[in-house]
């Protein structure tokens, strides 16, 4: 981290970009979404709806992937504060 953003940090400046900020807030709801269809997975009786709680869970986790490699791509890097919550893939 360089002097600008850590004084940018310290004085709550934000240093992410506007596409940045849409990124995180996109990785940010697809973790949402992928604890919520894990959830639904866990929690679904009918056998009938298994394969749909099958297909929403990795759907969640292939978009959820794509977007951590999309901010990999980008070099975004978070500062430690603003780290999201970890999620268990796979």
């Amino acid at each position: 981290m360089n002097k600008k953003e850590i004084l940018a940090h310290i004085t709550g400046k934000n240093v992410y970009t506007e596409e940045q900020k849409r990124l995180l807030y996109a990785i940010d709801k697809a973790r949402e979404d992928l604890k919520n269809a894990v959830e639904y997975f866990e929690l679904v009786n009918d056998p009938r709806l298994v394969d749909y709680a099958i297909y929403m869970e990795e759907a969640a986790k292939a978009k959820y992937a794509y977007l951590l490699n999309e901010a990999k791509k980008s070099n975004l890097k978070v500062i430690s504060s603003d780290i999201l919550k970890e999620v268990k893939v796979g």
